[in-house]
């Protein structure tokens, strides 16, 4: 009985059915399992590490910002935290200062939402009419100045020491420019964020190149590649304007309006490098690249640079990097990349950037430990969007225009693709690779860096329908939601670098200064002299070849001439021969013609019978004509 009870209590196989096909989350085995579903892979952190890279000597660790600590258990602990915080770009809104500003712009109490309604016949377009509602982080009007913009968007980023990338975005002439650069009197921002960064590092920025940042990993830098680091800074730096004067004027303008705290440490080296690339019409130009010597006069023409990437890691081939000791350095190299930038004049701005420029900082913080950690900070100035049929460009300016508008209208796809698949995993969604300008700002874009936009509007009816597709623009990337960034951190197996570091403290730094200084003056001069030299004896080689041709050319002539003597001569020898022989064969053929004559006479008067009778045969006779030849 007890065995027909165990019997009982099994259940019975279900009857499969054709029609009905079986749950696949049903379990035939009847395992345990929960009765509430959860879901388990949510709370497993994503592992950030990236793969091992064959340009560097250094073995990378990608980790998530600590606060300045290098245990390892207390930077997995951190890591943990804050792979949960997500945080969104920063748009900011800044309007241009106009006379008549027009009143379908609006600012809401709070200064982050921008209240738009066009009453008047600017737009043809029904739905523009509309009122519409733009939520930004926070709108400037035009009583805000160049220190609260930098106060607001830029310098908490650079006390964070994080990577991020900041681009103004707007019409055209609507200050973009304006707010990045600023003019004589105000500073912008990249001018102000040199300042600030200088600032912090006081005292900690290391003197010679040994690190840099090559091809997106950190290389530790031998002597001779560290001199010839120098050697280019030194080129630059002589092609460079002397901006001395205005550079103290800004100097002691910066420094009224902020006061920047300075991190005083002993374990640590700073070294700064900077770079400026300019991406016209979907070409990449090196704005820092060395001009090439060349005896010919004319336009240099530039090369084309190669963006690589992979998953947000990003760099260019073969540009160049410059190291920069203070931000005056800096300052003067963005100012010669500007000089280098493409500008024009159209209806709308007399002075229209035709390109997008993306000056970057990377800061490399060599730690006593050996972790080194990379900073990025890159400044995009894009330009201006514009319509055609109002600007009414041709040519050339037409060919740019179009390009800037292809190129941004990737960059507001890739921005409606990242705000739509923030919450999945596949990022090959985001098309960064459709454009120039995508594929340089692709760590921004999916995630790697932060982001930071400064959208500008001028405030007037005529530019009505321009400003509501910036705003469209960045509403888009308002609602862009990213994992917290990570900073990257390296650890360099070379530890000799240590002892440069504390040399940097021993009183002889400045003769050791001065005696690198003096050997970077000797090289630039040796390789003058091997320039000099090469151009003396490429002259000389021009002098010989010059000499030799004149004096075969002679020869040839002097030639020439005793061959045509000798053919006159030939010729007036020939053409006597052939006149005596005319002469000889003419008085011949006269003679016989005189004879033949006579014989005519002759027969035609004979002299007498007598003669004929005495002799009948030779009247008879045939007459022979005899010829000499």
């Amino acid at each position: 009985m007890e065995d027909k009870e165990d019997v009982a209590e099994v259940p019975k196989r279900e009857t499969r059915s054709f029609l009905m096909a079986r749950d696949p989350s049903i379990d035939r085995r009847f395992r345990p399992r929960p009765n509430k579903k959860m879901r388990l892979f949510d709370n497993i952190q994503e592992s950030e590490e990236e793969s091992y890279s064959e340009y560097s000597d250094t073995e990378s660790e990608y980790k998530y910002q600590t606060s300045g600590t290098t245990d390892g258990a207390s930077c997995a602990t951190s890591a943990a935290d804050s792979s949960s915080v997500e945080t969104g770009p920063q748009v900011f809104l800044r309007m241009r200062p106009v006379k008549d500003a027009s009143k379908a712009y609006i600012v809401s109490e709070e200064a982050n939402v921008l209240i738009t309604s066009c009453k008047v016949d600017s737009t043809s377009n029904n739905v523009n009419r509309m009122e519409k509602h733009f939520g930004f982080t926070s709108i400037f009007d035009s009583t805000v100045g160049q220190r609260d913009i930098y106060d607001t968007c830029v310098g908490p980023k650079i006390m964070e020491e994080e990577c991020v990338t900041i681009m103004t975005y707007g019409t055209s002439g609507s200050g973009k420019t304006y707010t990045l650069l600023g003019d004589d009197v105000r500073a912008g921002i990249i001018p102000r964020a040199l300042e600030n960064i200088f600032t912090i590092y006081k005292g900690t920025i290391f003197h010679s190149p040994k690190l840099k940042l090559i091809n997106g990993c950190i290389v530790f830098l031998q002597d001779d590649a560290s001199l010839k680091e120098l050697q280019i800074r030194k080129k630059l730096l002589d092609l460079c304007p002397d901006i001395s004067a205005h550079h103290k004027r800004l100097k002691q303008v910066i420094d009224g309006d902020h006061t920047f705290e300075t991190k005083t440490s002993t374990d640590v080296s700073v070294l700064v490098w900077v770079s400026f690339v300019e991406i016209y019409n979907e070409l990449v130009y090196d704005l820092l690249a060395i001009p090439p010597k060349q005896d010919k006069l004319g336009e240099v023409p530039r090369k084309n640079l190669k963006i690589v990437g992979n998953k947000g890691q990003v760099f260019i081939k073969g540009l160049t990097s410059v190291f920069v000791t203070s931000s005056e350095e800096a300052l003067r190299l963005l100012r010669l990349g500007q000089q280098r930038s493409t500008y024009a004049s159209t209806s709308v701005n007399a002075n229209s950037s035709r390109s997008h420029c993306v000056f970057t900082v990377d800061i490399l913080k060599y730690n006593r430990s050996g972790i080194t950690t990379q900073s990025s900070y890159k400044f995009c100035d894009l330009a201006g969007s514009e319509r055609v049929n109002n600007t009414g460009t041709s040519g050339l300016r037409l060919k740019e225009a179009k390009n800037i508008n292809t190129s941004l209208m990737v960059l507001g796809r890739c921005l409606d693709a990242a705000s739509t698949v923030q919450k999945k995993k596949n990022a090959d969604i985001i098309p960064y690779r459709d454009s120039r300008l995508t594929m340089l700002l692709q760590a921004a874009l999916l995630g790697k860096e932060k982001l930071a936009m400064i959208v500008t509007v001028t405030p007037l009816d005529k530019y009505y329908e321009e400003n509501l597709n910036v705003l469209n623009f960045a509403s888009i990337a308002k609602n862009i939601i990213f994992k917290e960034p990570v900073v990257k951190q390296h650890r360099v197996s070379f530890c000799g670098f240590m002892e440069f570091s504390k040399m940097s403290t021993y009183e002889g730094d400045d003769y050791t200064k001065e005696l690198e200084d003096e050997n970077v003056r000797l090289r630039l001069e040796i390789e003058q002299l091997r320039y000099d030299h090469v151009l003396q004896m490429q002259l000389l080689e021009e002098k010989l070849r010059s000499e030799l041709t004149a004096t075969y050319q002679e020869i040839i002539q002097n030639n020439k001439k005793q061959h045509e003597d000798e053919c006159e001569k030939k010729l007036l020898i020939a053409q006597r021969e052939s006149d005596f022989m005319l002469s000889s064969q003419k008085r011949r053929f006269e003679e016989q013609i005189e004879d033949l004559k006579d014989e005519i006479e002759e027969l035609k008067n004979p002299t007498s019978d007598t003669d004929s009778s005495d002799d009948p045969n030779e009247s008879k006779s045939p007459i022979e004509i005899i010829d000499d030849d």
